[in-house]
């Protein structure tokens, strides 16, 4: 509902915009004086002020400063039954959105406020979506045909079209997000807004304000008016990442929004509402959280609809050629096309990726920055660690073993060759020097089965 103060001291005049821009579904407030309008504005928030450039106690103008000053987002139309274009050009630089010659109609009065309450409204949500921007985090396209992620493909499809919540499982850089984006793109809310927040990445103080928004003086700091993430992604897609993070006190206000769409800004008297299809993430356990009362059980039994559970990427090993070449491409930048080497492909094939698809773009980028003009990225383009972890998997693996063939001599003298041979970068010269053996002999050993 837009919110309406009309600040002029003709009765008769102040009644009739009242009830017409009532029956139109305007909240309408009234002021007579300038000390009743700012007195007023203490306490509620406006969306448009309709003042007259004549006052008892002060004049127009002077109150049009004093309001931009404490209200900058406030849209103010001026009046005056003495119509001046001098008034009226100063009145325009000091910030009033239109001014109207007195009698007025009241339809085009209506008009004037609907548009003036439209500009507000979108720098309201610019603001919000600069601060969006500002925080999103670059996303890429599904890629890879692999059993696994076909699955997610085919449950996105099935789930985009509906309004039921959605709970997406997966660890850390899985692309939680990018399956959220997903089936925004293809429901039928894709024309309005998908707006995400991170619950795991703001204090439980912040994260409060920036969900519902706040009214001016609701706390130290709020200088003004602020609109929520909430009412930015109204008849959007809102998406809240690391769910099981957000604290027990914010939880309760927000499954009852969850249920109704209804919440109120901090510091506000008045409730609002919001028409939002939610999905959900987090790499927790939740029924662990619920058992350790650390997420309500009520709000878990709301998220619980529809899960989607994307896999780490140490299980989509079928993916990482073409994983691996798409950030290739993509961080190149036109330059010089850069492949894998066939042990380096090896190396992220055997490395187990706990930072997932996110750390796959990261040691992309590394590569193709330390590789310069050669096209081919090697074992020595990656970073130590992959290496080191390769062997410590292996050291893993190899106390599990328990079959005579896995623990024998032969076997284990087989991985100490493969080994030295991966730190030789491939040069059987070198490894048989390391080896203390002849080139011939390391040949006959790498062909023993």
């Amino acid at each position: 509902m837009i919110r309406i103060l009309i600040v002029d001291d003709e009765e008769q005049l102040v009644e009739a915009f009242k009830k017409k821009l009532s029956r139109e579904g305007f909240s309408v407030s009234v002021a007579s004086t300038a000390r009743d309008a700012l007195s007023l504005m203490k306490k509620q928030t406006f969306d448009v002020c309709v003042l007259d450039i004549r006052l008892p106690d002060m004049d127009g103008v002077e109150l049009l400063e004093s309001i931009k000053k404490n209200e900058p987002n406030l849209e103010i139309i001026m009046l005056t039954g003495h119509a001046s274009v001098d008034t009226a050009i100063q009145s325009m630089k000091l910030g009033a959105y239109d001014y109207l010659s007195k009698p007025c109609k009241l339809t085009e009065l209506s008009n004037v406020i609907q548009k003036a309450y439209e500009k507000k409204a979108l720098r309201e949500r610019n603001i919000v979506l600069q601060e969006q921007l500002q925080r999103v985090e670059a996303h890429d396209s599904f890629i890879g045909g692999s059993e696994p992620m076909n699955e997610v493909k085919r449950l996105i499809r099935l789930v985009a079209p509906s309004e039921v919540p959605v709970l997406v499982l997966g660890e850390t850089g899985t692309g939680k997000e990018l399956v959220a984006r997903a089936i925004h793109n293809l429901s039928p809310r894709h024309p309005s807004q998908f707006v995400a927040v991170n619950s795991s990445t703001l204090q439980e103080s912040i994260l409060e304000s920036e969900l519902f928004g706040y009214k001016k003086g609701a706390f130290t700091g709020a200088q003004a008016d602020k609109m929520g993430l909430l009412e930015l992604a109204d008849k959007g897609t809102f998406f809240i990442d690391e769910i099981g993070d957000m604290g027990m006190a914010i939880q309760a206000k927000f499954l009852r929004t969850l249920e109704t769409g209804i919440f109120r800004r901090l510091g506000d008297t008045r409730e609002s509402k919001v028409d939002v299809r939610f999905i959900f993430a987090t790499n927790k356990s939740l029924e662990a959280e619920v058992k350790e009362k650390r997420f309500r059980k009520d709000l878990f039994f709301r998220l619980n609809t529809f899960i989607i559970t994307l896999p780490p990427l140490r299980e989509r090993k079928d993916d990482m050629p073409l994983l691996a070449d798409y950030f290739l491409g993509k961080f190149a930048r036109g330059a010089v096309k850069k492949a894998l080497s066939r042990e380096a492909m090896e190396l992220l094939k055997d490395y187990r990726w706990p930072g997932n698809v996110r750390e796959l773009a990261n040691v992309m980028e590394r590569a193709v920055l330390l590789c310069a003009s050669r096209e081919t990225i090697l074992p020595e383009d990656l970073p130590q660690s992959m290496m080191e972890g390769r062997f410590a998997d292996r050291e893993a693996d190899r106390r599990e073993l328990t079959s005579a063939d896995e623990l024998s001599l032969h076997h284990i003298e087989q991985e100490h060759i493969e080994r030295v041979l991966t730190l030789a970068k491939g040069n059987k010269s070198k490894a048989a020097r390391l080896l203390g053996i002849s080139r011939r002999k390391l040949y006959l050993k790498t062909q023993e089965k």
